[in-house]
């Protein structure tokens, strides 16, 4: 009886539609609940979850934690710094010393905060940036509105990230 060939689609095809796929759930979600639940920082989520689905970053633990300890730096940043007040970069399209403070700030914190935790992330850098000029105000709105889009999109991804995992290691 001869083998079965087992079909195995390529990476250069898997990850691109992968990733695209994690970024429409997450902006038709968005659409039909009225939130921005699709933004920046879930690109590079996206993207790692599709390209290198075996490193520790592309965990559930670690983008869960990871966007969270950002978002939280930012917001801490912006208050330590008195930035709450100041103009959204992104609205204004104008860097105020407050923002620049709190993003330095911010992405101590973040990184700092995934260390201790075990939890690197590095798309959580752009959701602490994100908070720190002003993209996602300190409120718990902003909160539960990032942590809604971030949970889709890992929880949509890990099944993704499965999937590939499983097909690598029957190849």
């Amino acid at each position: 009886m001869p083998d079965k060939q087992k079909f195995s689609i390529p990476d250069a095809i898997w990850a691109p539609l992968s990733a695209g796929a994690l970024m429409l759930v997450a902006g038709l979600v968005g659409l039909a609940a009225h939130q921005p639940l699709l933004f920046p920082s879930l690109g590079p989520t996206a993207f790692l979850q599709s390209e290198t689905p075996d490193q520790d970053s592309a965990r559930p633990y670690n983008t869960v934690v990871g966007h969270l300890i950002g978002l939280l730096a930012g917001f801490v940043a912006v208050w330590v710094f008195g930035a709450t007040n100041a103009p959204s970069v992104l609205a204004t399209h104008e860097l105020t010393a407050p923002r620049v403070w709190a993003s330095v700030l911010a992405i101590i914190l973040t990184l700092l905060g995934g260390l201790l935790l075990r939890a690197s992330h590095p798309p959580a850098a752009a959701t602490t940036l994100l908070a720190s000029l002003g993209g996602f105000p300190p409120t718990l709105r902003s909160i539960l509105t990032v942590m809604s889009g971030v949970l889709l999109v890992t929880l949509c991804g890990e099944v993704l990230r499965r999937m590939r995992l499983k097909q690598k290691e029957s190849e």
